[in-house]
This record gives structure tokens, C-alpha cells and sequence, in this order.
């Protein structure tokens, strides 16, 4: 047993981790000044009182209550934020303070700062939660970013874990899993108001949710309710709040099988009467398990990508998850769309978690070289091994399911560019394509489409071990390139017009020889 200070703001966690000390068999110091004192927990609260306990030698351990807004709201987010992840808060913003007590903090020896989500205490501070305990709230217009909660008792026991712990450093502290703006302020029953983008509401813009794992794998903690179970609780003492309309769940990144289905009517137009898309080969989505569903891309904006998800949400009932730039994420209203689609920021750490999830992966091997092709190459592929999917695929054993789509290509045909400094910085693209009706009125062409999905490739042979391997990797992505090449090829010659035509497909598709480990190993 030691004897602690609970130094710093006063505010219900404190409280309840003076409680947590005392049930543990714990005394209480009168301060972090105190020379009795063998440990700290620090909340925010005067910095030069921080600086002071950091710079005892004879305190066993120092911990500090911090913020996993630390982190900060950005499209480069991947999800859920690990402690090796960097802040990306800009310079201005007031939560560099929590950095900046972190620092301090780590000057002692045997220091932790514990991250947390927002904590379920309008006292505490947190923007999110004094929101949800009022009758109406303002919200960024188009944004509905996933967010994390934790119970008044969860954080103090987390402080209180970290206390008794001698590990060291940054760890999260969050509610498992996470629940989109919108339907926490809506079981609230708070009335929201979409408002500009202003630097008060920086945080509620993009996700910033974290993992708790570390937490739990050094010094033993993890939450006693889930994100939604502590909302839940917390909203049942709020009059006209029906925490009874709250999902048990939500999926980590934003997407929404409702949302698909309330737009049903308007992809069922795209794909029957506007690009009239015929389709063979959708069996070969499989029922069930991972899957890594690869196609060529054209058009710079993601319309393919939604009507891959329609055709396969509509005939094999599954949602593509489709990994996507963050550049894309930066656009109000179209951010929204993307994630409720089931889009996820791409990095192999998220193609990981959807692949352990038992999800079909999604993803545009030329990125966006592909897809700001000039129109006269626009059906010869790009490099297919720039992009790590052949990595991605071997690593979590995942069947790759390629596919070979023409007719997209000519709903933007690009025949032109204008360099700008502006559209690189605000949009992510390379240059300001010339297109028919684009940029002046961005309305797609009806073009047709023909899409061919192909039987999946197993890995064989390649292990996981093999994902190390960058020659072999660069030659299992040609390899597929050949096959959605090949498909194109074949396609091409029998398609008499861009905008009719229903002879494309004939339920074949070109032999294909099985790739050769020990061949291509050494090519």
C-alpha cells in the first residue's frame, strides 16, 4: 500500500479516484508537495505544480490524467489510434496543453499518462459531453465523426491501475468500440444544429479513436462498459434522452448498412438506367471470410468504388470495404457518404483489423496515377506493385478476387490538366483535370459499364513470411495485373460503342496460368 497525492482539478474522476485509493487500502497525501507522498495522480491543473512533483527524486510514481484528443482530429487518422501513433493537434490548438503536460511528466523516472476518451461528466470538461447534456447543440455541417466514451468510475480505476503499475509512458484509455456523432446527440435527445467548420469545434470534425490494448496488456486494465454501454448509462438521467434507441454497437470506422439501403433507390439508378451496368461473375464474391477484391479505377472521383459496393450489397449481400486516400475525407458531406459506404482510411494496419473481422477489402492497386489517367492510356494499367496490396493480401492470408471493369473510364474522360498549387493542397489530386462536363459542370457522362469479376486466387503456396519478400511481392502484382489486363483486353475489342452495346460479356474469361512461386521468385 502506498500513500498518494490526488493533485489538480477536483472534478468528479479526482473525487472518485480518492474513493478507488481508499477501497484499495491506499492513503490519501494532502498534496503533491507533501513529503510523505510516495506517488502522484496529477489532473490538469497548474503546470508549475506538475513541474514541481516531476522533479522529486523520491517519488516511486507519477501519473497523469491526459486526453486522447492529444492525438488530434485529422483525415490522416487511421482509426483506432495506437500510443506510437503522433499528434497531429495543430500548433494553436488548446489541447496542446495535454502534450505539454505530458512532457513534464516525463521527466520523472516512473512516469504514465493516461489518455483518455471523453470522460461522462459535463464537469469534466469535455466539448462532446457538455453537447449531449444540453437540449440543443451545434454541430460542423456534413461531419459525423465516430467518437469514444468513458464512465466517471472506469477512468478512475483506469488512474488508479496505472498508479499501482510501474509501466511507463502513454497509454489509451477508451469505452471499447465507438458510435457516430450524430446518433449519440440523437439518443440524447438533443437537437442538432449543422453550423460552418470553426476552430471551436475543431474535434468534432474527424474521427480520433484509440485502442486500448496497451493498457490492458501492461498494467492489466480494460473498461468495464463499452462506448455505448457508459453513453447509455449516462443519458438515462437525462430527461427526454432515449439511450433505448442506441445500437449495441457500431463499426469502428463509420459505416452504416441503414445509410446503404436508405440510398438504394438512387445506386439502383446509377447502375440499372444511367451506366446500365452488366455484371458476370458475382458468384465469385464468396458468402462469407476475407477477401481481398481488387479492380482497375478510372474517373478521380470514388464512383466506381460505390457502384462495386451496390452490385455486391445488392446480389451477395456483403459491403466492400473499400480503402480509401484521406484527401477524400477532407470534403464535408462526401466524407460522410464515403465512411457510411463503409470506406476506411487506407493503411495495413486498418486492412488488418477488416481482414480479422472476416471483411472483404477493397482496394485500387493504380491509386490515383490510375485514376487521373490521360483518356488515350486510360485502358492500359498502371504499376499494380506501387501500392502494397500483394503484401496487404499474402500477410493476412486473404484470396485476392480480381476484377475487370471498362465503360467507367469515359464518365470523366480526361483530356486535358491545369497544375495547381491550390488543388494539390486542398484536394489531394495531382492537377485539375479538363473533362467533359468537368470541371465546369461535374456531371458524370452516361457511359456503360461492363464489370467482370474473376475467379479468387488463392495464395498458392505464399505464406505469410513470403509478405517480406519484395521481389516475390512485386511479381505476385504483376502477376494480378495480368489477369485484370488480360480481362480488359479481352473485353475491349467486343464493345462497339461507349454508350450501348450488350455483347461485352459472354460468361468466359481468358485462361489464366497459376502463378509459380518458385518461377517467379526468380524472374
Amino acid at each position: 500500500m502506498m500513500t498518494i497525492a490526488v493533485c489538480g482539478f477536483d472534478g468528479p474522476v479526482a473525487r472518485a479516484v480518492k474513493t478507488e485509493l481508499t477501497r484499495r487500502g491506499h492513503a490519501i497525501a494532502g498534496s503533491g508537495d507533501d513529503p510523505g507522498a510516495e506517488a502522484a495522480i496529477w489532473f490538469p491543473g497548474q503546470i508549475g505544480e506538475l513541474e514541481r512533483i516531476a522533479a522529486r527524486s523520491d517519488l516511486r510514481r507519477l501519473v497523469i490524467r491526459s486526453h486522447a484528443y492529444a492525438y488530434g482530429s485529422n483525415p490522416k487518422n487511421p482509426g483506432v489510434l495506437e500510443e506510437s501513433r503522433i499528434s497531429l493537434l495543430s500548433p494553436n490548438d488548446e489541447a496542446q496543453r495535454w502534450l505539454r503536460a505530458e512532457e513534464v511528466a516525463a521527466r520523472h523516472a516512473n512516469w504514465a499518462a493516461i489518455r483518455m476518451a471523453n470522460v461522462l461528466a459535463p464537469e469534466e470538461g469535455d466539448l462532446i459531453v457538455r453537447k449531449l447534456s444540453s437540449g440543443s447543440a451545434t454541430r460542423v455541417a456534413g461531419r459525423d465523426p465516430n467518437l469514444q466514451f468513458i464512465s466517471v468510475q472506469d477512468a478512475a480505476e483506469a488512474l488508479v491501475a496505472a498508479v499501482e503499475s510501474n509501466a511507463t509512458g502513454v497509454f489509451n484509455v477508451a469505452g471499447a468500440g465507438s458510435i457516430p456523432l450524430k446518433k449519440a446527440l440523437r439518443a440524447a435527445g438533443t437537437r442538432q444544429i449543422g453550423v460552418p467548420p470553426n476552430r471551436k469545434l475543431a474535434e468534432l470534425v474527424y474521427n480520433w479513436t484509440v485502442s486500448s490494448d496497451r493498457a490492458a496488456r501492461e498494467f492489466g486494465f480494460r473498461p468495464s462498459q463499452t462506448t455505448v454501454e457508459a453513453l447509455s448509462a449516462f443519458l438515462t438521467a437525462k430527461p427526454g434522452a432515449r439511450p433505448d434507441s442506441l445500437a449495441k454497437s457500431y463499426d469502428d470506422w463509420g459505416l452504416d448498412v441503414d445509410y446503404i439501403r436508405a440510398w438504394g433507390w438512387w445506386l439502383a439508378f446509377l447502375r440499372n438506367i444511367y451506366w446500365r451496368i452488366e455484371s458476370e461473375g458475382m458468384e465469385n464474391i464468396p458468402a462469407t471470410g476475407r477477401g481481398l477484391y481488387v479492380s482497375n479505377h478510372r474517373g478521380f472521383m470514388p464512383l466506381d468504388a460505390v457502384m462495386h459496393l451496390s452490385l455486391m450489397f445488392t446480389q451477395r449481400r456483403r459491403v466492400p470495404r473499400f480503402l480509401i486516400i484521406h484527401s477524400l475525407l477532407r470534403t464535408p458531406f462526401l466524407s460522410n457518404f464515403l465512411t457510411k459506404l463503409g470506406g476506411v482510411v487506407a493503411s495495413q494496419e486498418n486492412a488488418t483489423r477488416l481482414f480479422d473481422q472476416g471483411e472483404i477489402v477493397g482496394l485500387f492497386p493504380e491509386g490515383i496515377r490510375g485514376t487521373f489517367s490521360p483518356y488515350k492510356t486510360t485502358y492500359r494499367l498502371r504499376n499494380f506493385s506501387k501500392s502494397g496490396f500483394a503484401r496487404m493480401a499474402v500477410e493476412n492470408q486473404a484470396p485476392i478476387i480480381p476484377a475487370a471493369v471498362i465503360g467507367h473510364a469515359e464518365i470523366f474522360p480526361i483530356i486535358g490538366r491545369i497544375d495547381s498549387s491550390l488543388v494539390v493542397k486542398e484536394l489531394g489530386w495531382p492537377y485539375l483535370p479538363i473533362a467533359p462536363m468537368f470541371p465546369l459542370a461535374p456531371i458524370p457522362l452516361p457511359s456503360k459499364w461492363h464489370v467482370r469479376v474473376l475467379k479468387p486466387v488463392p495464395m498458392q503456396g505464399l505464406k505469410p513470411a513470403d509478405a517480406e519478400n519484395d521481389r516475390l511481392m512485386k511479381s505476385f502484382s504483376e502477376y494480378i495485373q495480368h489477369i485484370v489486363q488480360t480481362n480488359i483486353d479481352d473485353m475491349l475489342p467486343r464493345r462497339k460503342s461507349i454508350f450501348w452495346g450488350r455483347k461485352v460479356l459472354n460468361g468466359t474469361a481468358p485462361p489464366v496460368e497459376p502463378f509459380r512461386k518458385s518461377f517467379q521468385a526468380e524472374a
